[in-house]
């Protein structure tokens, strides 16, 4: 058994927890607490390096240099493998995200009055309903879903937004991630609540999934991955398809729509919540 963990602990004036969560998660960090804009991040010792920190206080100072923080903080601590865990699994509660749906930890009981229930098993990460982007994405799935669909969901994560595109009465989706934790932790939600027949969940970039076309495309990632990927993301709608983005600043925001609506979007519906920005656009 692993005893020994590091704690980094990540302060900030400015939402910025998922790209930090996003550098990490790509050097072995294995679990992340997150309140309000303070982030906890745990490794295991055979997994730190001292230079995460200062990898991590670089970071800050780039966005910092950007505008999006303003005062930032890095501390690292070693802890002892005790009630971390534990306390991560009790501070996630089952969340409403709207009337109808709710999105409930998969060690958790929902006793609620939402017709469809979503459970995840995050590992540690994020997807369990309590991060403003995925609310607002759940939200504009409600609103877009009419029935029979063909989704795309492009760096699927737990796969909660697949799960929910199925539940609300889509036919099909593609589910696309790169990360192979991601890949693993996603088929195991999708099947876990029932829509594995529904969802084809592939490792890879969105040009893996060859030439088909989309009724609605999901994508919760961030400004430059939204900048990066609007040339496929535009290939693979339909004429007349609709195209949900978030995982975006508000100050980010300017940006994704001058892009988009540049290469032949029309912005239709704009939500906010705290600094964060979800966008439904339609071909």
């Amino acid at each position: 058994m692993r005893d020994k963990f590091f704690e980094l602990l990540v302060s900030t004036d400015s939402p910025v927890n998922d790209l930090v969560v996003g550098l990490l998660s790509d050097v072995g960090a294995e679990g992340f607490i997150e309140e309000g804009n303070e982030l906890k991040c745990y490794f295991a010792e055979a997994k730190w390096k001292p230079e995460y920190r200062e990898e991590v206080a670089r970071f800050l100072g780039h966005l910092k240099n950007e505008g999006k923080v303003g005062k930032y903080a890095v501390k690292v601590s070693e802890i002892m493998n005790q009630d971390w865990n534990m306390k991560w699994e009790e501070s996630i509660v089952p969340i409403e995200v709207t009337d109808n749906i709710a999105i409930k930890p998969s060690w958790k009981e929902y006793n609620g009055n939402a017709k469809i229930v979503i459970e995840i098993d995050p590992k540690m990460s994020f997807g369990t309903g309590h991060h403003e982007t995925t609310r607002m994405m759940v939200r504009l799935l409600e609103k877009y879903i009419k029935g029979g669909e063909r989704i795309l969901d492009v760096g699927t994560g737990t796969g909660v937004l697949a799960i929910a595109a199925i539940k609300l009465g889509a036919k099909r989706c593609i589910a696309v991630d790169r990360d192979e934790w991601s890949i693993d932790n996603s088929v195991e939600n999708i099947r876990m609540n029932g829509v594995l027949e529904n969802v084809e969940v592939i490792r890879g970039e969105i040009s893996s999934i060859g030439e088909e076309e989309f009724d609605i495309e999901v994508a919760n990632l961030n400004r430059n991955t939204l900048l990066y990927i609007e040339p496929e993301l535009r290939k693979r709608c339909r004429t007349g398809g609709v195209l949900l983005l978030t995982g975006l600043l508000t100050l980010d925001e300017e940006d994704i729509v001058n892009s988009y609506t540049k290469s032949g979007f029309k912005v239709i519906e704009t939500l906010h919540e705290a600094e964060w920005s979800a966008l439904a656009l339609s071909k």
